[in-house]
């Protein structure tokens, strides 16, 4: 019997069972599994009414299935919030059950969220953690379930070659079991790893089959990361046009199925396309796009509210929760983000580029085209590490100062300088920590200065070398002639950059016996004149 056919009958089964009982909940739980994958609107009538159903016959086995399965539903819709509220209260309920098989489901969705969070090492944990307990157990689905989320945590953490053992896993005991969802995702991961071992044709093998899976069945979740590897792969293969078709149809996908999150990774290889290409006008329409969807994910009251997560498990159990504070972390490491990357500057620098295009200066504003799509880029990779090394965040910085420059033509001067004893590879920060000073100083020093606006950036190892220092210094109007420019502003143009940065040093010095220092001097002559601000950024490394 084909799947459709199972899933007809289980749909007239639940329409003459009508009863409040295990057996209903049961048949919506099987429903449930199904719809997951395909229309995630139905799924949610079908997991209210085995939760209400399983509440009012004091099932707890079934109260826990609809708990878990409505993490999924969050899970899917990018709720992560929601997905492991409602993952933690499965396991609650789930971890006494005798059936084995429901007491590693809520461990195993927990490590998504770990992943989803980027915290990859300790999704990698909690996934062998489970391997080893389900080692003596007869050969099921939720083993290729499991090989499937260790594969996806060695994609992450850049190990293609323990990636692919996993995927064959996965791809043996789905072939196995015939489980064609299990089959179609193994695939995709393998091509995935072997895109990364620079091997496009064989990944391109690999995603045929899947594709073709995809298609029959209508997963629609694995397709768009297909199209997304069918892009990638063509693009390692220098066959531009055609890697720019499998984009658009995911990209087209992505936006069906509402995964902004592949939406903004198809913009960016689309990015990379069009610069091989040289076409450069059509990869500053691609940026404008990437940037607009950026914004929306970072806006996402979604991701917002996550800073407030404070859950823990409420059982016996003896596992803590998840770490508060990371989480917080990587709240305040998007909301800097979203700070850095503040409207304001990327459409001046947009526009400024554009205006470049305009008077026919195109050498010009395809170097700085260039440049632009560099930064997102570079802003993108570091965002969710806890530090970066100096060497990027210094690289950051040039082509952010570089941009800038363009709104001041040829009165804006910039320098950077290290002392000798830096090594820019070893010293590490955490990522765009100096970005925002830097803004401020452009914005609230020297756009108001008439005349050669310097700014300097020295970067000082101290002797025992613990401590690195930043100094950020311009010659612009000062704090004093800058205050009183923006008290005469509206109350809506307070810096949101301010806010969020101090938001960030806080979470950042929380529970560190050594802090990051941020100190402000006025630069004044002998009349008390303002000739610029310093800011000294001090830097503990450890």
């Amino acid at each position: 019997m084909s799947s459709n056919e199972t899933i007809l009958e289980l749909e007239v089964n639940l329409q003459q069972n009508t009863e409040s009982s295990k057996e209903r909940v049961d048949i919506l739980h099987q429903l449930i599994a199904y719809y997951l994958n395909i229309d995630l609107n139905k799924t949610k009538v079908y997991i209210d009414e085995a939760e209400k159903i399983s509440t009012e016959i004091n099932y707890d086995e079934g109260i826990g299935t609809s708990f878990l399965q409505l993490g999924i539903f969050y899970y899917r819709n990018s709720d992560f919030e929601n997905a492991l509220i409602n993952y933690l209260k499965a396991d609650v309920l789930l971890s006494k059950s005798m059936n084995w098989k429901n007491r590693i489901k809520p461990k195993a969705n927990i490590g998504m969220v770990y992943m989803q969070t980027q915290q990859y090492e300790e999704a990698l944990r909690i996934y062998k953690e489970i391997e080893n307990e389900i080692k003596l157990i007869p050969i099921d689905i939720i083993h290729a379930q499991m090989y499937i989320n260790i594969d996806a945590a060695y994609c992450f953490l850049k190990d293609p070659k323990s990636g692919i053992l996993y995927s064959k896993k996965a791809l043996e005991i789905s072939e196995q079991l015939e489980n064609n969802y299990g089959i179609a995702v193994s695939k995709s991961n393998l091509a995935g790893h072997l895109i990364l071992l620079n091997q496009p044709e064989e990944a391109l093998v690999q995603l045929a089959i899947s594709e073709q899976i995809c298609e029959t069945d209508d997963y629609k979740f694995i397709q768009v990361g297909n199209y997304l590897k069918y892009a990638e792969s063509y693009e390692r293969l220098h066959q531009y046009d055609t890697a720019l078709q499998y984009a658009n149809k995911g990209f087209f996908l992505a936006k069906e199925i509402q995964d902004v999150e592949k939406e903004i990774l198809i913009i960016k290889l689309t990015i990379d396309i069009y610069e091989q290409q040289e076409d450069y006008k059509n990869a500053f329409h691609a940026s404008k796009n990437y940037i607009e969807l950026k914004e929306k994910m970072l806006n996402n009251e979604k991701i917002k509210s996550f800073n407030t997560l404070q859950l823990k498990y409420e059982t016996e159990k003896k596992e803590a929760a998840l770490n508060q504070l990371k989480l917080e972390q990587i709240q305040s490491e998007l909301t800097a983000l979203k700070s850095q990357m503040n409207p304001h500057f990327i459409f001046n620098a947009l526009n400024s580029i554009q205006e470049l295009y305009t008077i026919g200066d195109k050498k010009t504003a395809n170097e700085q085209m260039a440049n632009f799509a560099t930064l997102t880029r570079k802003i993108l990779d570091v965002s969710g590490k806890q530090k970066i090394d100096l060497s990027d965040e210094i690289d950051i910085l040039t082509k952010y100062l570089e941009l800038e420059g363009i709104r001041f033509e040829n009165d804006f001067v910039y320098q950077i300088n290290l002392s000798k004893n830096i090594d820019v590879d070893y010293v590490q920060l955490p990522p765009m920590l100096i970005q925002p000073y830097v803004e401020n100083s452009i914005k609230h020093g020297l756009l108001h200065k008439k005349g050669t606006k310097h700014l300097t950036l020295n970067f000082i190892l101290n002797d025992d070398e613990t401590n690195l220092v930043c100094e950020i210094i311009d010659n612009g109007i000062g704090r004093i002639a800058s205050s009183e420019i923006n008290t005469n502003r509206p109350q809506s143009h307070v810096s949101f950059s301010t806010s969020a940065t101090e938001k960030r040093l806080q979470l950042l010095n929380q529970g560190k016996q050594e802090n990051i220092a941020v100190l402000f001097d006025d630069i004044e002559d002998e009349n008390k004149n303002a000739l610029g601000t310093k800011v000294s950024i001090q830097i503990p490394i450890n």
